[in-house]
């Protein structure tokens, strides 16, 4: 991986949204290793649980998807469960990415996202960090950390929260800043809905897609390249469950369950269908089992 830069505070490069952390105490310097994008380039932090469940996951990925779509860079903290999901989501979707840590850029935490890390480096997005290289994780500087997450963001989003979550954290450091703050509802009897339940109490704005954040950024949705053209016709070779797997997929990511539901196909037929396809490059699978066609 790339080395690492200095940007010191009210240098040319230090982002400039950081001014909205000045309060809660702006860094004094940034390390940075990798892109953090252009100036003009809107960015929204998707946040929430280490340990999301199944509905948590696929909003994260569903969401993060659409908002590089748009053009815009999904910022998050790098941590297993919905912020690796957001990262990995914006990387399949060829997206703008950036993971801010809360220690040295050289201290890979959680271990077993060091692909992740290089992967978001390698497809132009930043790795991001207050800390001097060697500096530990500890429990004090994931909640300072959080305030970086926020403060490079035009808008957090609160996926799957339980009441102590980090992510209210940043929710909160959100709102000290003037960033707009977003929670993705759900099953209210859920411990993992407690935290976007009480952020909607508390005036947070709902968020069921990312067309609801793009709406009050004012950004306008993007249609994936060649979207706009004609599918092929299904090929006269294919199996017949193959075949109408096929039929089913379109230019918007559908899971592989939802392509179950519409052709008629147990789960495992349908999956087993769509990895044929996806050999056959008739389709593309992204993160989550989600899968586009493709031609």
């Amino acid at each position: 991986m790339e080395g690492a830069r200095t940007i010191r505070r009210g240098a040319d490069g230090y982002p400039a949204a950081l001014a909205r952390v000045m309060g809660s105490g702006a860094p004094e310097q940034l390390r940075v290793r990798g892109e953090l994008g252009a100036g003009s380039m809107r960015r929204v932090a998707l946040v929430g649980t280490r340990h999301p469940d199944r509905y948590g996951l696929e909003m994260a990925q569903r969401m993060a998807t659409d908002l590089v779509r748009a053009g815009v860079s999904v910022i998050s903290g790098g941590a297993e469960g919905i912020d690796a999901a957001a990262h990995q989501a914006a990387l399949g979707a060829r997206g703008h990415t950036v993971a801010v840590f809360g220690c040295g850029l050289d201290v890979v935490y959680p271990v077993a996202h060091r692909e992740l890390f290089a992967d978001i480096v390698a497809s132009g997005g930043a790795l991001v960090s207050e800390y001097d290289d060697g500096f530990p994780a500890s429990r004090y500087t994931f909640p300072r950390r959080n305030r970086i997450v926020s403060g490079l963001s035009d808008a957090v989003v609160v996926v799957r929260a339980g009441e102590q979550s980090g992510a209210l954290i940043t929710a909160d450091w959100a709102t000290k800043q003037g960033v707009p703050v977003f929670a993705v509802p759900a099953d209210v009897g859920h411990p993992l809905s407690a935290g976007p339940l009480a952020l909607l109490r508390r005036g947070a704005r709902v968020a069921t897609c990312a067309d609801d954040v793009l709406t009050a950024l004012g950004v306008q949705m993007q249609l994936p390249l060649g979207s706009d053209a004609p599918l092929a016709e299904v090929p006269a070779d294919l199996a017949a469950p193959v075949a109408a797997v096929l039929g089913a997929l379109g230019r918007t990511p559908q899971h592989a369950d939802e392509v179950a539901r519409a052709t008629g196909l147990k789960s495992g037929s349908a999956l087993a269908a769509l990895l044929d396809l996806e050999l056959k490059g008739l389709c593309e699978q992204r993160p989550g089992q989600y899968f586009v066609r493709r031609g």
